[in-house]
C-alpha cells in the first residue's frame, strides 16, 4: 500500500518548489485598490506528482517577459516584431486572426481606443508586457501554440493581447504581448512570485495536451546559475558574432574578477558560494528525508525513493559564475603549460637522437 506521506511532500513543496513569498499586488488604476494576488499551494497527492515528474527530469517550461513598450509607437513595434512584419498571422484575444501590416494596424487601434487609452509616445511606465512561452527542441510545435492559447484567456482573460508562434527555431515558442492595464482598471505588476505562477499554469495546459511538462523554481532541481539578462545575453551575442567591439560590462567584469584571482592566486570571499553551499545542503536534506519515508512503502514508493536519489547524485556542482571562470582560466593555463613542457622535452630529446644516429 503506498505510504501516506501527505506532510513530507508538503514540506517539499514549502522549503523547494513553490515560494512562500506572493506576488506583488497590481494596482487598480480606477479605484487606487490592490488587486488580490496569492499564488495557490497544491494537495500533497498534486505535490508527488510534481515530485515525480522533477526526479523524472521532465522538461521544464519557459515563461519570460522580454521588455515591454512605454508607448503605443514601441507596441506597435513590438507587434511588427512577432509579426515578423506581417507576414506571420497573430491571435488577439477575441480570437481574431490578423494577417499583414493591416492586421498589425488594426490591432494597434484597438489597443488605443480601448477604454484604458495608451500615451503615443512618453517613457513613464510600462504599457505592454513582452512574453515568451517556450519548450524544449521536439516538443509539438502545434500543442504549444495551443497550450500558449489557452494560458493566455485563462490568465488574462481581462486584458487586451495578441499572440505569434515563430516556427524558425528550434525551440518552439510563442511571442505574447499583453496590455498592461485590464478593461477593469486593474494594472498588471508580475513579480518572480508572479513568473513561476505563469509557468505552472503554462505547463498544466500543455499536461492537458498530453504534453510531458514542469515548471519547479531552479533550486528543486539543483540548479544556482541564473539565466542571463535579455540586455547582457544580446550584447555578448553581438560581441561574439563581431557586431560589437566588446562585451557587456557585467561580462567583462566578471572576467576581470576572474583574471585578477587566477594571476594573485588569492581565493576571493564570496559568500555567494557560500550561501549556494548551505542551500544545497538543505535541499539535500528535504530529497533524503523523502526518500528515506517512501524506502518503507510499497513498490511504486520504492520505485520514486530509488528515482530522488539518482537524481540528487546527479545534481549539477555548486559553482557560481565566478568560480567557474576562475576554473576554466586555470584549465586554459594548464593545458598551455603542458603544451609548452612538453615543445621544451621534444626540443632538447632531438639532438639527443641525432648523437646517437
Amino acid at each position: 500500500m503506498t505510504i501516506n506521506s501527505d506532510g513530507i511532500f508538503k514540506d517539499w513543496g514549502e522549503r523547494v518548489d513553490y515560494s512562500p513569498v506572493n506576488g506583488r499586488k497590481g494596482k487598480n488604476i480606477r479605484s487606487g485598490k490592490n488587486a488580490d494576488s496569492k499564488p495557490e499551494k497544491p494537495s500533497g497527492p498534486a505535490t508527488r506528482e510534481k515530485l515525480a515528474r522533477t526526479t523524472k527530469r521532465v522538461p521544464e517550461v519557459m515563461v519570460k517577459i522580454t521588455g515591454g513598450g512605454k508607448n503605443m509607437k514601441h507596441i506597435e513595434a513590438s507587434i511588427e516584431y512577432i509579426s515578423r512584419d506581417g507576414e506571420i498571422e497573430i491571435e488577439d484575444e477575441n480570437g481574431d486572426l490578423h494577417q499583414g501590416l493591416d492586421g498589425v494596424k488594426d490591432v494597434r487601434d484597438a489597443w488605443a481606443r480601448g477604454r484604458i487609452g495608451i500615451p503615443e509616445e512618453g517613457q513613464k511606465r510600462k504599457e505592454a508586457f513582452n512574453i515568451i512561452l517556450s519548450m524544449p527542441p521536439g516538443t509539438d510545435r502545434e500543442s504549444v501554440k495551443d497550450s500558449a492559447r489557452a494560458f493566455a484567456a485563462a490568465q488574462f482573460r481581462n486584458h487586451q493581447y495578441v499572440f505569434a508562434s515563430h516556427e524558425d527555431e528550434r525551440h518552439p515558442h510563442v511571442h505574447l504581448i499583453v496590455k498592461a492595464v485590464a478593461h477593469d482598471g486593474i494594472r498588471l505588476n508580475p513579480r518572480k512570485a508572479d513568473l513561476q505562477l505563469w509557468r505552472v499554469r503554462f505547463a498544466e495546459q500543455l499536461r492537458e495536451r498530453g504534453i510531458e511538462a514542469n515548471a519547479t523554481p531552479r533550486r528543486a532541481r539543483g540548479v544556482i546559475k541564473k539565466a542571463e539578462k535579455q540586455a547582457v545575453h544580446n550584447i555578448d551575442l553581438e560581441f561574439e558574432q563581431g557586431k560589437r567591439d566588446s562585451p557587456s560590462l557585467i561580462t567583462k567584469a566578471r572576467k576581470q574578477a576572474a583574471e585578477q584571482e587566477v594571476k594573485t592566486d588569492k581565493r576571493r570571499n564570496n559568500p555567494i558560494q557560500d550561501n549556494f553551499s548551505a542551500a544545497r545542503k538543505g535541499v539535500e536534506k528535504v530529497y533524503g528525508q523523502i526518500a528515506r519515508t517512501l524506502s518503507k512503502g510499497d513498490t511504486e514508493d520504492k520505485a520514486l525513493a530509488l528515482q530522488i536519489v539518482d537524481f540528487v547524485k546527479q545534481m549539477p556542482p555548486v559553482v557560481t559564475k565566478h568560480q567557474q571562470l576562475v576554473d576554466d582560466l586555470r584549465a586554459t593555463e594548464a593545458r598551455k603549460k603542458a603544451v609548452k613542457t612538453n615543445e621544451v622535452e621534444q626540443g632538447r630529446a632531438e639532438p639527443r637522437d641525432e648523437r646517437t644516429r
